[in-house]
């Protein structure tokens, strides 16, 4: 039985898995650890295993071991990336998901999240990259910051496309520019993979499932299931 944790920007998610099978899934606050101890504590035989963007906590914060996603090891997957060194183990791990709900399969991953990022995973399981945008509170944030009277609004998924206010405007300009962006991003991918399957993850995630006119895939827990993934593999090489 493998627990798995993923400690993002804004929130720790966590998930219990029996092989292949999700049993139970969760999202805590970084720091607040009881849960996990309380899963640790009914079954104590359980592998742990995290990825963090963060500091990643003690074992004696945690009260139990684990193990660390390293991108040094063997992966179920080969990675073309130039920079390895510098590849956010969510973005792989989400990748790696993909790999298990469509193996053999070239998919494009698009996490949702602080930053917005996509990813292509080709059907020999070759990881090539992608590219990295910034998330709906990113730009919110950055109108405000870099402008002089820009006010800091709140997101909402406005109808139509014409915004009658400023704040309106702001929303529309958002809304628009990520559905423009994820749309020549799917159909530039389709070209070169016409059997790409297109799989949607992260924390806004619905307002593209809302909003794409395309056919995706939603996975809402796509980078625990690939870190899953990444952990039965391991398993696998030392059996």
């Amino acid at each position: 039985m493998n627990g798995i944790i993923d400690i993002g920007n804004t929130a720790v998610k966590w998930a219990l898995f029996d092989g292949t099978e999700l049993l139970e899934a969760g999202r805590i606050s970084y720091g607040q650890w009881e849960k996990l101890q309380e899963i640790h504590t009914k079954y104590p035989s359980i592998y742990w295993f995290m990825s963090s963007v963060q500091l990643e906590p003690t074992e004696k914060e945690l009260g139990f071991s684990y193990q660390v996603l390293n991108l040094s090891e063997s992966l179920p997957v080969t990675i073309c990336y130039e920079t390895p060194s510098t590849l956010g183990r969510d973005r792989l791990a989400a990748i790696c998901g993909a790999k298990h709900l469509f193996p053999n399969t070239a998919c494009l991953v698009i996490d949702a999240g602080t930053c917005i990022t996509y990813d292509l995973l080709d059907s020999e399981n070759k990881y090539h990259g992608g590219s990295i945008s910034p998330g709906i509170q990113m730009r919110l944030k950055a109108m405000h910051e870099f402008t002089g009277k820009l006010p800091l609004i709140d997101w909402e998924d406005l109808d139509g496309f014409i915004g009658d206010s400023t704040k309106a405007s702001m929303l529309q300009g958002i809304k628009q520019g990520l559905l423009g962006e994820s749309t020549r991003q799917i159909d530039l991918y389709t070209e070169k993979y016409p059997d790409l399957r297109v799989l949607i993850t992260g924390g806004d995630s619905p307002f593209f499932e809302k909003n794409l006119k395309k056919d995706i895939f939603a996975a809402p827990n796509l980078v625990l299931i690939g870190l899953n993934t990444i952990q039965n593999y391991k398993q696998s090489l030392n059996a």
